[in-house]
């Protein structure tokens, strides 16, 4: 019986994930992965760091990643990420996306963790999160995010059932954030999706 790799390059988790460099360097400095610099100065990642992060993709790729046809008609369909832990609020959200936006490519995914690797692999034009999520918040989601350039959104929508100032306890969300309160008012939150 033959042992896996003791560890990954970056490039190799990259092109597993199918996702850009610099976002696995920026989760290496951030310590989501654990890694360690060769005397040539290049990245290792830990094995097993690399292996369970492989295992959460492929979980959120088959159980998370519902799709919806886009319309024959449109030139290029608009990419949007729904990411919110409450299966609920998840179906809500995705079915005002479909309300607002008809023919848009959907994805949705059920923490900050899966909504990150999607928006890398996808580079969607709009990302609506939940702020309150399990191991990754939405704000930290939203920073990863908007600090890379080549899949920052065109808009990225936070909900959440605490005020602007109970948020800013947490942590302040960018100015470049919409943020809407939960109950979601389906008006305002189409409108904010259309004006995209």
């Amino acid at each position: 019986m033959t042992e896996g790799p003791r560890s990954y390059s970056t490039i190799d988790v990259a092109k597993r994930l199918g996702i850009s460099l610099q976002t696995v360097q920026r989760w290496v400095d951030s310590g989501r992965l654990k890694a360690w610099k060769t005397p040539g100065g290049h990245r290792r990642i830990d094995a097993r760091s690399a292996e369970a992060l492989f295992a959460q993709h492929e979980q959120a790729a088959g159980v998370d990643e519902p799709t919806v046809s886009p319309a024959p008609a449109s030139p290029r369909p608009v990419g949007v990420v729904v990411v919110d832990d409450d299966v609920v609020d998840r179906e809500l959200l995705a079915t005002l996306v479909q309300a607002a936006l008809p023919g848009a490519l959907l994805r949705v995914a059920s923490n900050g963790f899966q909504g990150l690797v999607m928006i890398a692999k996808f580079a969607p034009e709009i990302v609506v999160t939940d702020v309150h999520m399990p191991h990754m918040d939405g704000i930290e989601m939203i920073r990863n995010v908007l600090a890379d350039a080549a899949t920052r959104p065109r808009l990225m929508i936070a909900v959440s059932a605490k005020t602007a100032k109970e948020l800013a306890e947490f942590g302040q969300l960018p100015s470049e954030v919409v943020l809407l309160q939960k109950p979601l008012e389906r008006d305002a939150f189409i409108k904010a999706l259309q004006a995209a």
